[in-house]
């Protein structure tokens, strides 16, 4: 006959103190419902149990009471007997200074208790009400007495559920639990306050209107609210004590303190506290409607937003705190975005009217070139807001914000340095190269190429921007020029995705997969503005179901996208096809608008056409003006350098390829005698004038210089002689 699983567990594991610490690892996983079902062995499993939680060795009782917390959760009926007897035991551990295990383990086994006792009137009240206010005050001495930050994020957190679960019963420690959170969300310096401790203590102060019941909840809430919002004015006017200040509630106060590092220290994470609690109020529930003070905390918002580092007060600034309250600029600002992350999420389509200012502000900062940090609060915040409001209006403002959002995305595109380097490696001859290398300089000496993300802000940042950018692009109120130049340039990563390394775009390899997934689907929803364009696009469908996978799902991958092209297409295309609309999507140069033009030009993105007519006026070289053919599609997928001029270093929104795809000007060498003629009959000609036209004959002069450098040879002298 079988043993029971309690004797085994009473006669060997359990037998002593010592053993029972040692073995509860494997107890714990040991214990089952079956196991606990009614049955001779189960009196002396809670007995032993019992017996553990009055131990004198502190281990015997953390094993006690974990073995009570899995025998109350396997078995309710168990947990119903013994829970009065078990629950005093472990609220007196609570009182006393035990080590932090044993009260993580007490406070646990409570929390479970009482959230059980709900449903059973005789056990609630036969314990709970006598436990939960004792129970209150012990987490709030042990939150406010603890060093260990773990154990005071967990009593919080207890304490949130508690006075969730029992409100009335938590009504008369409502007073010591609100001073509690407000010496914690009141900030600290010079160290910060934890980030895990800021959060529950946030949660926890977010639900103590639930003390008011149904009809002075919604008092309770709303002074919660307006009293978050002083605190966060009073902290904003101490860190702005040098700007002039305009626009405010409050007047602008001095520090707090005599030390500047301090006070703006402590100011900073008091604002940054106060944010925390203003935004886990927003997001708790009420038990009636209340109405939320949008136009105060937009207030707020801007002000924050329109802080920068240009103003400065008259008449006598400290140097040091001025330099200190510009350090902290972006924090400002980092910290409105959360606030209004936080508020379209919330009151959704109700902050439609502010969101038109909104995108007009944040498209300011995204032109400053802000740190990746900063730039993905902003990209977030721009995500909200256009998720969560109905589109804008306003063209320009979505014009201007496109651009500013594209701006972050450069990086993944080729430079003018990748360009030569790609040019010479496969599409000019050796004398080209010859020629190209008297202009190169260090790089020539690069052996390795760095990686476009190096950080994980920088990684967070682009992925940002590619959620931005595909909400930005839903909106209609944008111009077609703009958004054709989008189209094109997402066009462009989708191929240069392709054959860039994953090591080269960040050392973590995922970040490839990710970055090709969200491009191929902003490329598949662009694509479907107008019919013509989608027929096109079938490409695009394929490549957007499989990102990733092993070598075998990558062939299938491949098997598939021709299978379907052939069900799809099985003759050859007729010759004659429409065009897409360039309003839909414009991939040639012929149709490229004068707008489009301009705002490609202001972003420093160049063609190939661009690149290549710039690249023929740098070299030195003539030219024989022949009659213009009719316009060649440019493809997306070839690179061409660009010159250097004041602007940054433009960006080529295409990838390198086989030479055999692109379609450049036609260079041919002339005999040396022609060319001395061409030379002589158009030396008074400006050269730049005869580059206009985009295809060329070009004579090179170097053949000739090379062929008078070398000396000639005589094969019948004798050298001996």
């Amino acid at each position: 006959m079988a043993c029971h699983p309690l004797k085994s567990l009473l006669q060997l594991q359990l037998a002593s103190d010592a053993s029972s610490v040692l073995h509860l690892s494997s107890v714990l996983s040991t214990l089952s419902e079956d196991s606990l079902s009614p049955s001779p062995h189960l009196q002396r499993w809670t007995s032993r149990v019992t017996s553990l939680i009055h131990s004198k060795d502190a281990g015997a009782r953390w094993a006690g009471i974990c073995l009570a917390y899995r025998t109350s959760s396997l078995s309710k009926f168990t947990m119903t007997e013994f829970a009065q007897s078990w629950a005093g035991l472990a609220l007196s551990i609570l009182t006393k200074p035990e080590p932090p295990p044993l009260l993580k383990a007490s406070i646990r086994y409570l929390r479970h208790v009482l959230s059980a006792a709900t449903d059973v009137p005789e056990l609630q009240r036969q314990l709970a009400t006598p436990t939960v206010p004792k129970f209150s005050q012990a987490l709030v001495s042990i939150i406010e007495k603890a060093a260990d930050y773990e154990l005071k994020a967990l009593a919080m957190d207890t304490l949130r559920d508690v006075v969730i679960l029992f409100p009335s019963l938590n009504r008369a420690s409502s007073s010591s639990i609100t001073n509690m959170c407000h010496q914690i969300l009141n900030g600290s310096a010079p160290q910060r306050t934890n980030k895990l401790l800021l959060h529950n203590a946030a949660g926890l102060y977010a639900v103590l209107h639930y003390t008011g019941g149904k009809v002075g909840a919604a008092n309770l809430w709303k002074k919660s609210v307006d009293e978050t919002l002083q605190c966060l004015w009073a902290a904003s006017m101490g860190l702005r004590t040098t700007f002039p200040v305009k626009n405010s509630p409050l007047p602008s106060s001095g520090l707090t303190c005599d030390d500047p590092v301090l006070a703006v220290a402590l100011n900073l994470d008091r604002l940054q506290c106060s944010a925390a609690a203003l935004c886990s109020l927003l997001r708790t529930t009420v038990q009636r409607p209340v109405q939320v003070p949008i136009g105060h905390i937009m207030e707020f918002c801007l002000f924050l937003l329109a802080c920068t580092a240009d103003e400065e007060k008259e008449g006598h600034v400290d140097t040091i705190v001025r330099a200190l309250e510009l350090a902290i600029v972006p924090e400002l600002q980092s910290s409105a975005c959360d606030l209004l992350c936080c508020l379209a999420k919330t009151v959704q389509h109700r902050l439609t009217p502010y969101v038109s200012r909104l995108v007009v502000m944040i498209a300011y900062h995204l032109e400053q070139n802000p740190s990746p940090e900063r730039r993905c609060a902003l990209l977030q915040c721009i995500q909200a807001l256009l998720s969560n409001s109905f589109p804008l209006s306003s063209e320009l403002s979505s014009t201007r914000l496109v651009k500013a959002i594209m701006l972050s995305l450069m990086p993944l595109l080729s430079t003018q340095s990748d360009a030569h380097i790609g040019e010479t490696g496969s599409g000019q001859s050796k004398k080209g190269r010859k020629r190209r290398r008297d202009y190169e300089g260090d790089e020539v000496f690069k052996l390795s190429k760095d990686v476009i993300c190096s950080s994980i802000a920088e990684k967070k940042a682009i992925l940002c921007a590619l959620d931005a950018l595909q909400v930005t692009m839903r909106g209609p109120g944008l111009q077609s020029a703009i958004r054709s130049l989008a189209c094109r340039v997402m066009l462009s990563l989708s191929l240069s995705l392709t054959v860039m390394s994953r090591s080269s775009l960040s050392q973590d390899v995922h970040l490839h997969s990710l970055v090709h997934a969200k491009v191929n689907g902003m490329c598949l929803e662009l694509a479907r503005g107008t019919a013509s364009v989608m027929s096109r696009s079938l490409g695009l469908v394929l490549r957007s179901t499989v990102t990733e996978g092993n070598e075998h799902t990558m062939q299938t991958k491949l098997q598939l996208q021709q299978e379907v092209d052939l069900l799809l297409h099985p003759r050859g295309p007729p010759l004659v096809r429409p065009l897409p609309h360039v309003e839909a999507l414009s991939l040639f140069r012929a149709e490229e608008s004068n707008e489009e033009l301009a705002a490609r030009t202001s972003l420093a993105l160049a063609t190939t056409y661009d690149a290549n007519s710039m690249d023929v006026v740098a070299d030195p070289i003539m030219v024989i003006s022949t009659p213009e053919p009719t316009p060649q599609p440019v493809p997306m997928h070839s690179i061409m350098p660009t010159p250097k001029i004041g602007a940054p270093e433009p960006i080529s929104i295409s990838s390198p390829v086989p030479t055999s795809q692109k379609t450049t000007s036609s260079i041919t060498t002339a005999p040396t005698k022609i060319s001395a003629e061409i030379s002589s009959a158009t030396s008074s000609r400006q050269l730049t004038k005869s580059l206009l036209t985009p295809s060329s004959m070009v004579v090179d002069d170097d053949e000739e210089e090379e062929k008078e450098g070398i000396p000639t040879i005589d094969m019948e002298s004798d050298s001996d002689g």
